[in-house]
């Protein structure tokens, strides 16, 4: 870190609640722990004995069935960070399990009238998804057909100049931005030769509505699946059940008195699902906000978003997606694809097809990491106006992309951001900003602080004393303060 930059610019600093940080997908769990063994050593908790525990909450759930506590070798690499264990019978209490798909397995042995009501609540909505499925691959057929057409008879044109025509017709700079000349004049003739063909116009507008269609089967899926899991946990009598509440209180035990926690990969419904079960986000929230940090990887970094869906690569269906779902809600306005050089629709796509992937998740930014990539979700206190912004920076050491409906893919390198709401320089819309630009932003943030504050200071000066002389020197109007 360059010794000239402003304590305030840099991330880690005046932590205000717990850092997230988001991984794609480490080959190895050590690269993740030795990548970031400072804060995991030194981990900032609002609580002194938690801090000095440097307390570790593994959350292996989405391992396969039965293997969520092989987790010896985990266990050896903190132990290898000189975090005592503290073993007491063979088990671990300083770095622990949260064991919840072994406790769900508990309860279901234990409560089998209950868990009867939990296995026709996923029957129910495993039903929606299977309906959405099915509308979803017709709707995309359609719309690659429509598309294939488009593009032969407009060579040169792409999925956003389609998509958009149909409703800006009358802004063609719209379509134009970081054209050169001769490029803009041969794109503005085609889509003068597309607004002059009605069917094809029709078209445009087919396509527009199919995305907004998907768009709409994605909201109508995730509020019913949401609605049924809320309607079951209100009225199943699972919250009555002492098993359930016993189970709870250890869980919640786990979570808040934890320093750090690492919720690993693997299969991201069954982690959701057995998390959601124990309505565990609260606890989460209130780990966050005494300072523990958590670390997500693969599924574990899915988990966190309140919203997520999972692309894969499918013939015939470019851009087909899993049902969308929902996690803890730790993080909002944004989904996380994992494993993305290893999805061949993200590592290879096309413009159209990087861009009919973000429509389908516009309103939020699509985020894809790699293997050793990780965006840092953080809170701090800003020192100079003491308010509260959000930051969300690179901070692995494989870039984090970001995808623009224009068919863009942006690499994000270390201390690179994304201004998202709550961050302090976002403008209303999603953008990215190189470190270089962001210091640049903080400073002349900083210079129009302080010609306020001495335009303040002499409209206060004058009305107490209209004789006054004083002189504000330009070059450093701070002295002139008192």
């Amino acid at each position: 870190m360059p010794k000239n930059e402003p304590d305030y610019t840099r991330p880690f600093r005046h932590k205000e609640r717990g850092w997230i940080f988001l991984n794609g997908n480490v080959r190895h769990e050590d690269d993740l722990i030795q990548m970031f063994r400072r804060h995991i050593l030194k981990p900032n908790h609002t609580n002194p004995s938690i801090n000095k525990s440097r307390k570790v909450l593994l959350i292996t759930a989405a391992f396969d069935r039965t293997m969520e506590h092989r987790d010896r070798h985990l266990i050896a690499l903190f132990e290898r960070l000189n975090i005592d264990a503290q073993w007491h019978h063979d088990l671990p209490h300083n770095i622990q399990n949260l064991s919840v798909y072994t406790m769900f397995s508990d309860f279901q042995e234990k409560e089998p009238w209950l868990y009867r009501r939990y296995t026709e609540k996923q029957d129910q909505i495993k039903t929606v998804k299977r309906d959405y499925h099915y509308k979803v691959f017709g709707y995309v057929k359609h719309f690659n057909e429509l598309r294939k057409y488009l593009e032969n008879c407009y060579p040169g044109l792409s999925l956003f100049d389609f998509f958009y025509s149909s409703k800006i017709t009358d802004n063609p700079n719209f379509f134009l931005i970081n054209f050169t000349r001769s490029k803009a004049e041969k794109h503005l003739k085609l889509l003068k030769k597309l607004h002059g063909s009605a069917s094809d116009m029709a078209r445009c507008e087919e396509i527009r509505r199919i995305i907004d269609h998907l768009v709409y089967l994605d909201d109508e899926i995730f509020s019913l699946c949401f609605e049924i899991e809320r309607y079951f946990l209100q009225k199943s009598g699972v919250a009555q059940s002492q098993l359930y509440q016993e189970q709870r209180a250890d869980l919640q035990n786990r979570i808040v008195k934890s320093a750090s926690i690492f919720i690993f990969g693997g299969r991201v419904f069954v982690l959701v699902n057995r998390l959601r079960f124990y309505q565990l986000a609260t606890y989460f929230e209130s780990a966050l906000a005494q300072g523990t940090n958590i670390y997500g990887i693969s599924a574990g970094s899915i988990c966190q978003t309140y919203r997520f869906s999972l692309s894969f690569d499918r013939a015939n269906s470019a851009g087909y997606v899993f049902a969308a779902d929902f996690g803890l809600g730790l993080i909002k306005g944004m989904r996380i694809f994992p494993h993305a050089n290893d999805i061949n629709y993200i590592a290879h796509a096309t413009q159209d097809e990087l861009t009919f992937f973000v429509l389908r998740h516009r309103e939020k930014v699509a985020i894809g990491l790699r293997e050793m990539s990780v965006l840092l979700c953080e809170v701090y206190r800003d020192p100079v106006d003491q308010k509260l912004y959000k930051r969300f920076s690179s901070v692995g050491e494989h870039p984090v992309m970001v995808f623009g409906e224009r068919g863009e893919r942006v690499d994000l390198h270390y201390l690179d951001e994304i201004f998202m709401e709550g961050s302090k320089f976002y403008s209303g819309i999603v953008q990215v900003a190189r470190r270089r630009d962001v210091l640049e932003l903080e400073k002349r943030w900083r210079h129009d602080r302080r010609l306020k504050r001495v335009q303040s200071y002499l409209e206060n000066d004058l009305k107490t004393d209209p004789e006054s002389d004083h002189i504000v020197h330009s070059d450093n109007p701070d002295n002139t303060i008192p």
